[in-house]
């Protein structure tokens, strides 16, 4: 393997922070191609950016990845962060290498990307120790943002960059659209574009492209365009529930299951591109966001399942959040920054010109999901939830900002260009790192489960860390409350979190559902947390990853959508559970167990062996599903999505 020799100091290369110039000037001695090049002090794996002198959009670049063999994929995102950005991918192939073009519209497995292609050139190659992929890019400078605008990377500047990395093969290495699991690791740099500009560009393309060189593009693909199609399906042998035995045309499920006793579960269609959450409008049509697609609309049958499907709202930055008027005339949807209105008409499965409700919301980050949700007995509120931006994003504890966060706005009120979100609205909480699942109880109080945190390691006072990021912090289901008045409550994030598993804590006796913090000092200590953080309800077990959740029509059972971990082995969640729920004498929907329980919950509708499922997928090879948004049809029946990307699928499940 041929690594390129620096030209500049190793010191600029030692720090991992944003803001500092961390690239050097590296020329490989045989292409003679020259790199603008920053390398990872931990792991050796190389990025070399190439550019013309001329960087009048659109333009080209030529990059480079070389990596140890232990690395067996290596990405590079060309706007900074894994969401909507670019991103080529590349892994070692036999005596070659493979290179892909990705796109990523939330925190899930990145999709071919088809407004982009890569040629392979010389000097891609593996051996026993490295491997290397060099290949021209054409549409990884200029792409569509979140905000469907045109961006264009700096390079007159300097542009913040980001790297990932994996330790398992991708499931099919010579081929571009492959699975891949998670990453083991990810990082940041600034690179300086400027120097990556020469005039001999044109010239290292036309000494170093393989001939012949056909353009890579990937074969899965996903772009800006969305396309509408159409399935006809029918029930055959239903059974008692109202649950159909099968949904022709729908095929076989892609995983197998484990359900509940006494319940069924049928696939009513597949195919689909990451299908998050669900409403049904007034006509029973179930409406369904695709992340990085649109909203498609599914005509329903009695039976339970679609008679047939069209895309209803074809816009590439809707990600998660939907949510339909109390009357059923007005659609809702969000992107990461920004929510959207549409006058809807249920019987002619037709929108009309788009609005914006909301902007302002922070882009990028770690949560990209917001959820939306229409207050029932109040039909002017907007409900609106919004994580944190990364792990430990120590500025939302200032509700100010808008991070971390669950927020109301009154729609009859709306200015005309929109709310700002951190400015506008009223809270129904904060101190919450994810509450994506929000949902309202029988007297229409808000419920909300939320994402815990990664990778957590205490440290009491005169101890070393000790690390109990396997079992804590859990996660929890949060009461928020009645959102006609602001809930001005903090819910603990990023200072106090709960306990999943306190034989963990061996400097401190704590229950299930206690509240702690990471590093307690003189200044703050656990217990402090019971005096100022609201604690949870209930809780669950950690990395579950709740996404979703939902009260079934009699408001005695709430049912809860587990994503899956990443930050666990073995991995958790990847089911459906159910929390059974009370009406108490003074009126108030709770949970049957108490906070301190572990066993406030029962699987529904799982994946037979989660310990093999594998997180931010999951890659072909896991066999798992993985549940995401969850919705109940006026008959009572519970739909289901499942976002693997692969072949997405959604799923009715009732008891028999």
């Amino acid at each position: 393997m041929r690594l390129v020799q620096f030209v500049g100091s190793a010191a600029a290369l030692a720090s991992h922070a944003y803001g500092q110039a961390q690239s050097t000037k590296s020329c490989d001695s045989v292409t003679k191609i020259c790199f603008q090049t920053y390398t990872v002090p931990a792991t050796g794996v190389q990025y070399g950016i190439a550019l013309p002198m001329n960087v009048t959009a659109p333009f080209d670049a030529i990059i480079s990845i070389t990596a140890p063999v232990a690395t067996k994929w290596a990405g590079f995102s060309w706007g900074g962060t894994m969401v909507f950005n670019p991103l080529t991918v590349a892994w070692p192939n036999g005596n070659s290498a493979t290179v892909s073009a990705r796109f990523a519209f939330g925190l899930s497995l990145p999709q071919g990307y088809d407004e982009a292609e890569h040629t392979l050139m010389k000097g891609t190659t593996t051996n026993s120790t490295h491997w290397t992929m060099v290949a021209r890019c054409r549409g990884c400078t200029s792409y569509q943002d979140n905000n469907a605008e045109l961006a264009t990377i700096n390079a007159t500047g300097t542009a913040p960059f980001a790297w990932a990395q994996g330790v398992s093969a991708p499931q099919e290495p010579a081929n571009n659209a492959s699975a891949f699991a998670v990453h083991q690791a990810v990082g940041k740099w600034q690179h300086d574009l400027s120097a990556a500009r020469s005039p001999d560009f044109e010239s290292w393309i036309a000494a170093n492209l393989v001939e012949p060189a056909p353009p890579v593009k990937t074969s899965t693909t996903t772009s800006a365009a969305s396309t509408t199609f159409t399935t006809t399906t029918k029930a055959t042998n239903t059974v008692a529930a109202g649950i159909p035995a099968s949904c022709a045309g729908a095929g076989a499920a892609k995983f197998q299951s484990v359900l509940a006793s006494g319940w069924k579960a049928t696939k009513v269609i597949g195919g689909l591109t990451s299908p998050r959450s669900i409403v049904f409008d007034t006509a029973g049509n179930m409406l369904v966001v695709q992340s990085g697609k649109g909203i498609s609309l599914h005509v329903m049958s009695a039976d339970g399942c679609i008679s047939s499907t069209k895309m209803l709202v074809s816009q590439n930055n809707l990600n998660h959040g939907i949510s339909l008027s109390v009357d059923g005339k007005t659609l809702y949807a969000s992107t990461s920054t920004t929510v959207y209105s549409w006058p809807y008409t249920a019987s002619s499965t037709s929108v009309g010109t788009r609005g914006t409700v909301i902007t302002g919301m922070y882009n990028g980050g770690a949560h990209v999901s917001r959820t939306l949700l229409i207050a029932p007995h109040q039909p002017n509120l907007l409900v609106v939830s919004h994580g944190s931006n990364d792990n430990f994003d120590y500025a939302s504890g200032n509700p100010k900002t808008g991070r971390a966060i669950v927020k109301v706005f009154d729609l009859s009120k709306a200015p005309a260009n929109g709310y700002n979100y951190p400015n506008d609205g009223w809270l129904a909480g904060y101190g919450l790192r994810n509450e994506v699942g929000i949902t309202f109880d029988g007297n229409n109080m808000l419920w909300g489960v939320e994402n815990s945190g990664d990778n957590f390691q205490r440290t009491a006072q005169g101890q070393s860390p000790k690390d109990v990021h396997q079992d804590n912090p859990a996660e929890k289901l949060n009461y928020l409350g009645d959102v006609t008045q602001p809930n001005n409550n903090w819910y603990g994030y990023p200072t106090c979190f709960a306990v999943w598993k306190p034989s963990d804590f061996t400097d401190q006796k704590f229950q299930v559902g206690d509240q702690f913090v990471i590093a307690p000092n003189n200044t703050f200590k656990d217990v402090n947390c019971d005096s100022v953080s609201t604690p949870p309800a209930l809780v669950f077990q950690a990395h579950s990853a709740p996404i979703d959740s939902k009260f079934d029509p009699t408001f005695s059972t709430l049912y809860v959508t587990f994503h899956g971990s990443w930050n666990r082995q073995p991995t958790t969640g990847f089911k459906v559970v159910a929390v059974p729920f009370t009406k108490g004498t003074d009126g108030a929907y709770k949970p049957v167990a108490p906070r301190s329980s572990n066993t406030g919950y029962t699987d529904i509708f799982s994946n037979p062996n989660v310990a093999g499922c594998s997180g931010n997928g999951p890659v072909m090879s896991s066999g798992c599903f993985r549940p995401a948004g969850l919705g109940f049809d006026s008959a009572g029946r519970m739909y289901m999505t499942s976002d693997t990307t692969a072949d997405a699928e959604i799923f009715v499940l009732g008891k028999s």
